[in-house]
């Protein structure tokens, strides 16, 4: 049986690929051109893991890679290399997304939404009835700020704060039509914020704490006028404001193991998330001690005072999502994460280094 990958050397695929080699799982990579092939940053990733040479000679063995542009219709490949391709697979993992908050609509449209187009184009034209496994986003719930979001919904009358929100909601639908109009095979996965504590190493791409630090480190180098006194920034956080942050480790694991209990009978929708929010006053402060500064917070910033928001779309998408998330169905399949360790200061502290 023949897994496909797209985004595999992305910061949860490099999670997934470790998984599904860990079960033996011959892999093909479908990798957007680089100077460094996917195999080779799979396997530092690995080394930094912790595997053994043995462990590395199995997944030289197990991997393979095909490189596609995955904003074609064709990913780049033609006509009948495409048609080979989708004769092949038996499993398409689609990670691939472009997931940067700053994004314009249509550049986020492009990867997320016509990619899955391509991908699902992919999985409709081969000789066998392939699996595909969706990674969404809880951020499909676009710009609803409180309650339960349950995993059966996908509705976008909230609206949305952010393109990228608004394109993971839009390709999230693509698959559900797919699946109700072609017949399609699909299992999809909402991760929430997903994060490690384990130090970062170069074939790793940052998590979204460490690109949210990045974004402070260079508001506080180049935009001093931040600081509403010396050492001293002040936030806008809404009272109760918090955000859901889960450990990529347990995601990868749960998402593996879900996909490979999968029948047509199981629910096609899967949150994967902390049952338990961190409170966003407890992420700033991890963030100022980290920087060496003092963080104050109000629900309303001082008249004159630049607004962080701009400067931050980071954080300025995390002060919206209050809500929290169902997390029956893998609950069901003893897969939801458990309540302890709790993502604490501890965590977020080493999550930042």
């Amino acid at each position: 049986m023949l897994t496909a990958v797209t985004g595999a050397t992305g910061f949860l695929g490099l999670h997934l690929v470790r998984e599904l080699l860990a079960r033996g799982r011959r892999l093909l990579l479908l990798a957007r051109p680089h100077p460094l092939p996917a195999p080779v940053r799979v396997e530092r990733f690995l080394r930094a893991c912790g595997a053994d040479e043995d462990e590395l000679r199995a997944a030289r063995t197990h991997m393979e890679t095909v490189e596609i542009v995955l904003e074609d219709g064709f990913l780049g490949l033609g006509r009948v290399a495409f048609q080979r391709l989708a004769d092949r697979v038996d499993v398409l993992w689609h990670c691939a997304g472009h997931i940067s908050f700053a994004a314009t609509l249509r550049q986020a449209r492009r990867t997320n939404v016509d990619g899955t187009r391509h991908v699902l184009r992919l999985l409709s034209a081969g000789e066998r009835t392939p699996l595909l496994c969706h990674v969404s986003s809880v951020a499909v719930a676009g710009a609803r700020t409180r309650g339960v979001v349950e995993e059966t919904v996908l509705d976008d009358s909230f609206g949305f704060n952010t393109p990228y929100e608004q394109s993971k909601f839009e390709a999230e639908a693509l698959v559900h039509r797919w699946v109700a109009q072609h017949g399609g095979r699909a299992v999809v996965f909402r991760p929430s914020g997903l994060v490690t504590h384990h130090p970062a190493h170069p074939a790793r791409p940052r998590h979204p704490l460490q690109v949210l630090a990045r974004q402070v480190d260079t508001v506080l180098r180049h935009d001093p006028g931040m600081l509403t006194s010396p050492g001293t920034m002040t936030l806008p956080v809404p009272p109760g404001a918090s955000t859901n942050i889960l450990p990529v480790e347990h995601a990868a694991y749960a998402m593996v193991e879900a996909a490979e209990r999968h029948t047509s009978r199981t629910p096609p929708v899967h949150h994967v998330v902390n049952p338990r929010n961190v409170p966003l006053t407890e992420l700033i402060a991890t963030l100022g001690r980290h920087f060496g500064v003092r963080v104050d917070t109000a629900e309303h910033l001082p008249a004159g005072q630049p607004d962080v928001r701009r400067a931050l779309p980071a954080y300025a998408y995390w002060l919206s999502v209050s809500r929290t998330y169902e997390d029956g169905n893998l609950a069901r399949l003893g897969l939801a994460y458990p309540g302890r360790p709790a993502i604490d200061r501890h965590y977020l502290a080493s999550a930042l280094r």
